[in-house]
């Protein structure tokens, strides 16, 4: 590890679907049997990567990998893709659905619904309702209320002064 590695991960305690916790174990599991060559190095490697689950919220039961984890053979089997539906995770809802979904043969995956990028990246500013095109405006004008100036957005606004 770096020396700058925090041991940050995904809390077990977040608002995100108990599959990316999963893959979280998956992963670090995966990456101390295939990168640690020792079999010393790898009991120690493993048991740093418990110590930071468990600091991080992972109860004892989520640090085995899940058994689904298993290498499994290729699939040679022809049948067509089940159809895909990306839904933001809701706890609770979100597991309801998938079990729904799954008995008719659709795969749902989590998306998260406000990521930093949505929330940062609204570069463009709205455009003021005076200076959208197609928009008809009837403005009375302050000092004589019997006049009025109406007003039509194109490509330039034009204004028309119509005596009230």
């Amino acid at each position: 590890m770096k020396p700058t590695h925090t041991d940050q991960y995904l809390n077990f305690k977040s608002h995100h679907p108990l599959t990316h916790k999963r893959s979280v174990v998956r992963t670090l599991t995966y990456r101390e049997q295939q990168y640690v060559t020792t079999a010393e190095d790898r009991k120690s490697e493993l048991a740093h990567v418990h110590n930071a689950l468990r600091a991080n919220g992972y109860p004892e039961w989520a640090l085995a990998p899940p058994p689904s984890s298993a290498k499994r053979p290729p699939s040679t089997n022809n049948n067509p893709r089940r159809p895909m539906l990306g839904l933001p995770y809701v706890a609770g809802l979100s597991e309801q659905l998938g079990r729904i979904y799954k008995s008719h043969n659709i795969h749902i995956y989590h998306k998260p619904a406000n990521t930093l990028r949505s929330m940062v990246l609204h570069h463009k500013e709205k455009t003021p309702k005076e200076h959208r095109c197609g928009t008809i405006y009837n403005i009375t004008c302050d000092i004589d209320s019997s006049h009025t100036y109406i007003e039509n957005t194109q490509p330039e606004i034009q204004r028309t002064y119509k005596p009230g």
